[in-house]
């Protein structure tokens, strides 16, 4: 979940009607037989497109009967368009998570797209990070949109810039994107706006020049944050119905990727006060670093990550995970990440781009038998090994996306960076009188990470780190906004 929804609240805008546009192509199928279904795109009451499965349960073959007496006039099979001679058309979702795609692709749906494929996120999982490293966008200069910059010694409110109309770098080399008051006013209507985006992106690549062209739906991150599971399923109900339309109407003549930015936990969260707690611990909340008790929490919108500027980094991990709704609490100590949770510390490293991870008197991340079963100095395990042997771990790709973070992702990164156990999130106590939070995001943990990417292009077939999916979905892609050399 992003600050930008609380924009709404602040602004004139407050009571403006969410957007009435909506797609044309039914929302169910008309009927099923044993080889696809069949809609009424018409909407006359019989049906009048099949979408067909071969098989091997793949949809890869569209027929049209024109005339609705029941004989297929034309047919056009996906198999027949290479990667090369039609366009590509690539959704980037906000917060779905793995599980529930693989468990809808294996139920039948979805089918024109390959088996889809996890993806890990950097750390935290929220969307600025993860979509500045799929599009290898410049560095953030913080890791949330109001951060602050330890090198002035001053908050920057980086939302306000954006509802003026900045774009952040990553926004700049997408197609489409929603305004930052729009998707603030998505929080609060997202199944309006929702169904807005959808006609938006479709409109985008109908007037796209580009042979690829990329789109960026915001409202998908309320449907999940509002309404929880029921927001997921209708989120991707929408995207489908987003689908076959094109696909409909271009007689299969596209190639469509989806993934999305990070995963979401489904469940029913409480919102931890963080500056309440720091307080009580003896520190001084404030806007600038003066003294060694100053603390200058970083917090976004009611997510399970939450940052904390301080010149006594040990100390304030010491107040937060006295607290059993804190997870976890990493730092900065010398050369190594410490990553601490209420029973013990641990210890992530680099040296010659090799990270490591061993535990100081606890396994905090419960690594030991996966490092037993590598069978390799602790020291000298490649990125590769660590993605592949914890890609289905509680905490998948940790020593690589803890190192990150504090030296990768942002300029001016908190000196303490916190993760929440679920059922519980951070954010500014007054966003609790204007949603209740059904689920959500940001964490290290396998729920709060693990995303999906899925395509008609059959160029991905195994689980991919955030950064290296464009490369694979379109080799060679230079986004918009990009030119080579810059």
């Amino acid at each position: 979940m992003k600050r930008s929804w609380i924009v709404f609240l602040t602004l004139v805008v407050i009571g403006c009607a969410a957007p009435k546009e909506r797609l044309s192509f039914p929302t169910t199928p008309f009927s099923r037989d044993n080889s696809g279904e069949w809609f009424d795109v018409n909407r006359d009451g019989k049906p009048d497109f099949h979408v067909m499965k071969n098989s091997a349960g793949q949809v890869d073959r569209l027929e049209y009967d024109d005339n609705e007496d029941g004989v297929i006039d034309r047919a056009y099979r996906l198999s027949d368009y290479a990667n090369r001679d039609v366009p590509h058309f690539i959704i980037l979702l906000d917060s779905i998570p793995f599980q529930a795609v693989l468990d809808r692709w294996n139920a039948g749906d979805l089918r024109w797209f390959g088996r889809p494929q996890k993806v890990i996120p950097p750390f935290p999982s929220i969307t600025e990070t993860s979509f500045t490293r799929l599009l290898h966008a410049p560095t953030l200069p913080g890791v949330l949109d109001e951060y602050y910059d330890s090198r002035t010694g001053k908050v920057e409110n980086g939302i306000w810039k954006r509802v003026n109309g900045w774009e952040e770098p990553w926004e700049q080399r997408v197609h489409y994107h929603a305004k930052m008051w729009e998707g603030g006013l998505s929080y609060l209507h997202p199944r309006e706006w929702y169904g807005a985006e959808l006609v938006r992106m479709k409109r985008t690549l109908d007037e796209s020049p580009d042979e690829v062209t990329l789109v960026y739906v915001h409202s998908t991150s309320g449907m999940l944050s509002r309404f929880g599971r029921d927001g997921l399923n209708e989120t991707l109900d929408g995207v489908r119905q987003l689908c076959l339309q094109l696909l409909y109407e271009r007689h299969g003549a596209l190639k469509i990727s989806m993934l999305a930015d990070h995963g979401h936990n489904l469940m029913l969260s409480k919102n931890v006060h963080v500056g309440e707690i720091l307080s009580k611990a003896g520190f001084h909340v404030t806007d600038s670093i003066q003294s060694e008790r100053d603390v200058v929490p970083e917090l976004d919108g009611l997510i399970t990550y939450a940052g904390v500027h301080t010149r006594e980094p040990n100390k304030v991990a010491d107040g937060m995970l006295s607290r059993p709704e804190t997870q976890l609490a990493m730092y900065m100590e010398g050369d190594r990440v410490i990553v601490r949770d209420a029973k013990g510390s641990a210890a992530v490293e680099c040296h010659d781009g090799l990270v490591s991870y061993e535990p100081i008197d606890r396994d905090v991340l419960s690594y030991e038998v996966v490092i037993k079963k590598m069978d390799t100095d602790p020291t000298k395990i490649t990125d590769k090994q660590w993605f592949d042997a914890t890609i289905d771990h509680e905490w998948p790709d940790a020593p690589r996306r803890i190192w990150d973070a504090f030296h990768r992702n942002a300029i001016s990164p908190p000196e303490v960076m916190l993760t929440f156990v679920d059922g519980f999130c951070a954010g500014v106590p007054s966003y609790e009188k204007y949603i209740t939070m059904k689920s959500t995001h940001g964490g290290l943990n396998q729920v709060n990470s693990a995303t999906f990417v899925m395509t008609m292009t059959d160029r991905i077939d195994h689980p991919l780190r955030t950064e290296d999916v464009m490369e694979a979905l379109e080799p060679g892609y230079i986004p918009r906004g990009k030119r080579p050399g810059k």
